[in-house]
């Protein structure tokens, strides 16, 4: 599985091994326009020979959707249109926070621009294999 936590400036990307237990970062890809990142996404899935692909819903605390859903989707739009994998959507609520704390914890604090989007997609890659929808 390839994992994305999707962003204005860059989609974080994560990849799970080939029996779907550990996912590690693959890094980001810089992103100022949807159909180019799709079509980077897309070649990286084949590259790294994935079943499926996970993407993080910025949802609001209280679970709601907002308009940032709707951009998310936007992007899928485009990325369903050069990869005919299956793609799974995943509340990403606090991955960011969460992906702070864990470099904070292994000192590798303050991050690198990307590194914080890279450890959000692990996180959300870490969720959806753990069977949460």
């Amino acid at each position: 599985m390839l994992a994305l936590d999707y962003g204005r400036a860059r989609i974080g990307v994560a990849v799970s091994d080939s029996l779907g237990i550990t996912a590690q970062p693959l890094g980001f890809i810089p992103r100022s326009d949807d159909r180019q990142a799709a079509a980077v996404v897309a070649a990286l899935a084949k590259k790294e020979g994935v079943g499926g692909i996970v993407i993080g819903l910025p949802l609001h605390a209280h679970g709601a959707a907002g308009e940032n859903v709707a951009w998310v989707r936007a992007f899928l739009v485009e990325l369903q249109a050069v990869c005919a994998l299956p793609v799974h959507e995943l509340d990403e609520r606090y991955t960011t926070s969460e992906a702070e704390d864990r470099l904070r914890r292994r000192g590798e604090w303050p991050a690198p621009p990307g590194r914080v989007d890279a450890i959000s997609a692990v996180i959300l890659l870490e969720r959806h294999l753990a069977g949460e929808r």
